[in-house]
């Protein structure tokens, strides 16, 4: 499983893999950004009010989401050390720990919203907007985190294809709910932007049974019969939350640097903080190239880990930085060739088209500086080494990414280019702080090959 005896093969078989997270990715993130494009043609107001949304649940989610994404390196690991026994176990822990989860966000959600939003103190129209997306969201919380348990485990057989099934066969349902509950159409009524999030909660919930249908028909995955009954393992969640609370803290990191910066933008007018949020959206669109080859990174080499395998761990490090910065030259190259294109798909405002545009030459940035820092995370992850993508994320994006685009913004009056500028900067630091790691850390997998041999 994974093997490759050249390089060829290797591409091959990484190439393979990969393809299907791929076109998850991308579709999962388009059919998010067919509810913006909706909201931003529905109105300026209601692409602002989405993007405040966004930028409050997406830190909250992504973080305890990747509580439960530690599953992957722990399957692959099991796998790559034969002992498969102790996966169904591990699965049923952490389909408990996914319902606490849900349970203790949906609370929170119901809450804290308002309370939050109100301190913000953005236009009127907008935070009535954002509070209406967040309580929407809270109805498909619970069927999101069981379908990403399901879907890891699916993805930690190496059976990625089905994942991009599952999400193939989701997108009219986003589409269509995202258009009925916006617009008012079919018989729905008319939310706006809001809607987009009621749309989001019913196509998780279809995700959810699709997924559960594959678990259990599927024979190379009902044979592991992770619905068998099985008591709460407190042992277990020891190891789970051991990688777990690390990934989950990396990708806090992340997203809140991200929503920090965008709050920034609440004080801005409409046109900014609409042109802001449709070029992040895009941005993060392209995002999904190099997240894609991170994914496929950790399942392989989290195998070739367990396997105690380190020469072609090492080996398929190299080919991830190499498709990374393949497919994020890619990613820069239709940013440069589409950049006064690209806003038309939001909005037909001239304002914010033109500021749009600006903006999304700085996406070129951000591909460069992801083509290392995702891949090399991805890779990390694979070897359980995550702290450390903790530490560098911490200097890069809040040492040095905040107070720079503070300073250029507020202090230089640079305005919203400042906040960009800031954010690249930042992510340029942490993608150096990732490959100096790693360099660093190969000194000791040099050591345990030589020893093999």
């Amino acid at each position: 499983m994974y093997q490759g005896k050249n390089f060829s093969e290797r591409a091959s078989i990484f190439i393979k893999l990969l393809l299907p997270v791929l076109v998850y990715q991308v579709i999962s993130y388009s059919s998010g950004m067919i509810g913006t494009f909706m909201a931003g043609h529905y109105s300026p107001t209601d692409l602002a009010g989405v993007s405040m949304g966004v930028n409050i649940w997406n830190p909250i989610m992504y973080t305890l989401n990747a509580i439960v994404l530690a599953l992957i390196p722990i399957v692959s690991q099991l796998i790559g050390k034969n002992k498969e026994e102790e996966i169904p176990t591990v699965v049923r822990q952490f389909l408990y720990i996914a319902v606490i989860i849900s349970i203790v966000l949906i609370i929170g959600l119901n809450t804290l919203a308002t309370p939050i939003v109100d301190q913000l103190g953005m236009d009127s129209n907008i935070a009535k907007i954002t509070k209406n997306y967040l309580f929407y969201e809270s109805f498909g919380v619970l069927s999101i985190f069981l379908y990403v348990v399901l879907r890891s485990f699916i993805d930690s057989l190496g059976l990625t294809r089905l994942s991009m099934i599952m999400m193939i066969v989701s997108v009219p349902v986003n589409v269509f709910f995202a258009y009925s509950f916006i617009f008012g159409k079919f018989g729905m009524p008319e939310l706006g932007g809001a809607g987009n999030a009621v749309a989001v909660s019913v196509t998780y919930t279809v995700l959810f049974f699709i997924a559960l249908f594959i678990v259990l028909t599927n024979p190379k995955i009902n044979k592991y019969k992770i619905f068998e009954k099985e008591k709460v393992k407190f042992e277990k969640w020891g190891e789970i939350f051991k990688l777990g609370i690390p990934m989950a803290l990396a990708t806090a990191l992340e997203t809140v640097v991200f929503s920090t910066l965008s709050l920034m933008v609440s004080r801005f007018d409409t046109t900014v903080i609409a042109s802001h949020q449709a070029a992040l959206n895009f941005s993060g669109f392209l995002y999904t190239l190099p997240v894609s080859v991170a994914n496929t990174a950790t399942i392989i080499i989290a195998f070739h880990v367990g396997a105690k395998d380190y020469k072609l761990a090492t080996e398929y490090t190299k080919l991830t930085v190499i498709m990374g910065m393949i497919l994020s030259s890619i990613a820069g190259l239709i940013v440069l060739l589409f950049d006064t294109k690209i806003p038309y798909l939001y909005t037909n405002d001239s304002g914010v088209i033109t500021l749009t545009a600006e903006l999304l030459l700085f996406a070129i940035g951000f591909a460069i500086c992801d083509s290392f820092a995702s891949a090399l995370a991805g890779v990390l992850r694979g070897y359980k080494k995550v702290v450390p993508i903790c530490v560098v994320m911490f200097i890069g994006y809040y040492l040095v990414g905040i107070p720079t685009a503070y300073y250029f913004v507020f202090k230089q009056g640079i305005g919203i280019e400042g906040l960009w500028i800031g954010w690249i900067i930042g992510l340029a630091v942490y993608a150096l702080g990732v490959l100096f790691y790693y360099l660093y850390m190969r000194r000791g997998i040099s050591k345990k090959i030589k020893l093999a041999k």
